[in-house]
């Protein structure tokens, strides 16, 4: 157990590293070489859209194979050789181009690397503890990137990118020598018996889950960009924008290391509705503009959310999908639940960036969470509830296979 936990630890670290190396800092260095605000708002927003059709593209292939390492191993090593080209370019259409094909690789990383750990006994039993180690690589890329960006230049954050996750492959090949003859049986009867993405969301469960997570998912990505905007509002400075982000990530970890604990205490789905309505009540405080040294005492509540829903989210739509069907819910997940909310996040807090300030761009994420909150209690999703458990209103056909 002590090396399947290290090596998946090492994963995590190590691919959340490169991200957090690499996105926090792009726009300084697309500035830096001379693009305009339009530019970098087009590049980053490309990004985020091409990896809606690479998670749909990538999660099917993926559940669908009996070769799941080659596939995360593949897109690990892809992300850093196309990184290695985009590196070099300084036109902004080339850039463009390539950077949507990064994307394209990269944006699938995070959703199937919860798939290969919850897939296995070992890894469903500690995932919130193992991904503690993404938000602690992340952490780490957002700090180490900075300093050495600072001394050496903004182009050698590519190279942490790059040097991450190749580290990250070289894991998930010792992970791939160290998996047991039987997990391989397993996952060869899973890729026969996978369903499609119109099965997953046929469940009306996974359906209403995910539409919940749509409400909450893309105001927690949408805050890496907009928090600074509200702490310098607040009378907060640029330096003062880091410490803050760096203790808002870093109390991501604990929670994330105890949610297995709230969740047999609580109960999962209770745990995250708690968890939503913090969410909800911390934005909307933002939301009414709090000075820059309030924001610091609230960066905690940070990790009271992302560190709880990143985790139950995932093991939520894990144990409502059919068998042979967990990557693709959880990819499912990622594309709407994650990546659409997110678009729809940063397209309608720019619009209101403009009109209402910074404030008013937090008080559209609290009433914008309110409406996850209120589905969740209205769909009685924060009920304890297992795969087979069927309502009385379900339909008669459903009943038949419990």
């Amino acid at each position: 157990m002590k090396g399947f936990y290290k090596k998946h630890a090492a994963l995590y670290n190590f691919s959340y590293m490169s991200i957090g190396a690499l996105l926090p800092l792009i726009g300084q260095y697309l500035s830096y070489i001379g693009f305009s605000g339009t530019q970098i708002g087009t590049i980053t927003a490309t990004g985020t859209a091409v990896a809606i059709f690479a998670s749909t593209f990538w999660g099917r292939e993926y559940s669908r194979s009996e070769k799941k390492h080659e596939i995360l191993m593949l897109l690990c090593l892809m992300a850093a050789f196309v990184c290695l080209l985009l590196s070099n370019i300084r036109e902004y259409h080339f850039f463009l181009i390539v950077f949507g094909i990064m994307y394209f690789f990269q944006a699938p990383i995070m959703s199937l690397t919860d798939a290969f750990t919850v897939e296995s006994e070992r890894g469903e039993q500690s995932f919130g503890q193992l991904r503690a180690w993404g938000a602690v690589g992340f952490a780490l890329g957002v700090f180490l990137a900075g300093n050495a960006a600072e001394a050496l230049g903004l182009p050698v954050v590519f190279w942490f990118y790059i040097g991450s996750f190749l580290v990250s492959a070289g894991m998930i090949w010792l992970i791939k020598r160290g998996r047991i003859d039987e997990e391989r049986c397993r996952q060869k009867v899973d890729a026969v018996n996978a369903p499609g993405y119109m099965k997953i969301l046929s469940d009306k469960w996974i359906r209403r889950l995910i539409l919940c997570a749509f409400f909450m998912g893309g105001t927690n990505v949408a805050n890496n960009t907009y928090f600074s905007f509200l702490y310098i509002e607040g009378g907060g400075t640029v330096a003062g924008v880091g410490v803050a982000m760096l203790l808002m990530v870093g109390s991501e970890v604990p929670f994330m290391a105890w949610c297995g604990r709230l969740s047999a205490r609580f109960t999962m789905e209770r745990v995250i509705l708690a968890a939503m309505v913090i969410s909800v009540c911390r934005f909307l405080l933002f939301g009414i503009g709090l000075p820059w040294w309030m924001l610091i005492l609230l960066s905690f509540s940070q990790g009271a959310v992302n560190g709880i829903l990143l985790i139950e989210f995932v093991r939520y739509v894990a144990a409502l999908a059919p068998e042979g069907g967990r990557s693709l819910a959880i990819s499912t997940y990622y594309i709407i639940g994650s990546n659409l909310s997110t678009i729809c996040c940063q397209m309608i807090g720019g619009v209101l960036l403009d009109v209402a300030g910074a404030s008013g761009v937090y008080l559209f994420f609290g009433l914008f969470n309110l409406t996850g909150v209120a589905l969740y209690l209205l769909f009685g999703l924060h009920r304890k509830r297992d795969k087979n458990h069927v309502d009385p209103g379900d339909r008669p056909q459903e009943k038949k296979k419990v």
